[in-house]
């Protein structure tokens, strides 16, 4: 029987939680999927111990780890009509995969959306969080709504929308490790897409989970300088010639500088942000213009070709 969801698991140093996600998976209730794993981890990073569950997924060694790049590997090896990238840390309910496919299903003009991604504070409180990002509610369903942007913890997506929208950016999290989800879902709207927040659709995340991607990091200022960075490559890529313009320069300045939290303090704390600042637009420029061919390419044809 030929699968109706792929499911695409990123991994990188997590064991105890990508178990239970894949027992879960090969226990859903009707529905049909496959199961694709892009392991990013060194070397036999698990030994033996996925072995029960190497003939049942379709496993796939991915060298250097790239959150990017390991969703479209995973999109390329993919053969079902229906998508859903989900990250290893994520608990879904039995029934999960089949509650994501009658979506697509039912609301024919949903193309991608977010489930509703809860951790120990509950669905309340993750709904509320989701509601800052609310558009517009859908035409046939109040209880569903359009949203600007999203988390990519989970996604599902209709097979051909996700060629459209070109994939991840695999160079700039190469080059920030950061952002990658914003800058997508940013191309998205730009390409006149719109992406859907379904919370009748739920996923337990459990962030008491260690590992994964550490390449990320919660350090207030190496954080700062990823997120710093991937805006000003955002920003030469959006344009998809390597420039950076005076409006762009405007707006991440703002960004960057004007908000309460660097105006309100000391000087040598906004002069490190002017530092990062300006460190970001070299460093964006050097990286674009080394592969500025492949890149301009890239952004006028997608990620995925």
């Amino acid at each position: 029987m030929n699968p109706e969801l792929s499911v695409i698991i990123p991994t990188y140093k997590r064991t105890g939680s990508l178990k239970k996600l894949l027992e879960i998976l090969f226990n859903q209730q009707t529905a049909c999927i496959e199961v694709i794993v892009i392991d990013q981890n060194p070397g036999n990073y698990f030994g033996d111990t996925m072995d029960a569950f190497l003939g049942r997924a379709k496993w796939i060694k991915q060298e250097k780890p790239n959150a990017s790049d390991a969703r479209n590997r995973g999109f390329l090896a993919s053969t079902a009509p229906y998508l859903l990238f989900i990250d290893d840390d994520l608990i879904p309910e039995k029934d999960f995969c089949r509650q994501g496919i009658d979506i697509f299903i039912q609301f024919k003009n949903i193309d991608s959306f977010s489930p509703l991604v809860y951790n120990d504070e509950g669905q309340g409180a993750a709904v509320n969080y989701a509601r800052t990002k609310y558009l517009t509610a859908h035409p046939a369903n109040n209880e569903i709504f359009s949203i600007t942007d999203t988390i990519s913890a989970a996604i599902f997506f209709r097979r051909d929308a996700y060629f459209q929208t070109g994939g991840f950016d695999d160079f700039l999290f190469e080059f920030a490790r950061t952002a990658e989800d914003r800058d997508f879902f940013l191309r998205m709207r730009k390409k006149g897409m719109t992406h859907w927040f379904v919370p009748l659709v739920k996923v337990f995340h459990d962030e008491k989970i260690p590992g994964g991607c550490d390449l990320r990091t919660e350090d207030y200022w190496i954080t700062r300088e990823k997120c710093m960075k991937a805006w000003a490559l955002g920003y030469r890529t959006n344009k998809g010639n390597g420039k950076i313009n005076a409006g762009d320069f405007v707006k991440l300045f703002r960004s960057c500088i004007l908000n309460l939290e660097v105006l309100n303090s000391s000087p040598k704390y906004i002069a490190r942000q002017f530092y990062l600042m300006k460190k970001a637009i070299n460093e964006s420029r050097s990286f674009f213009n080394k592969r500025s061919d492949v890149y301009i390419f890239r952004i006028n044809n997608g990620f995925l070709v």
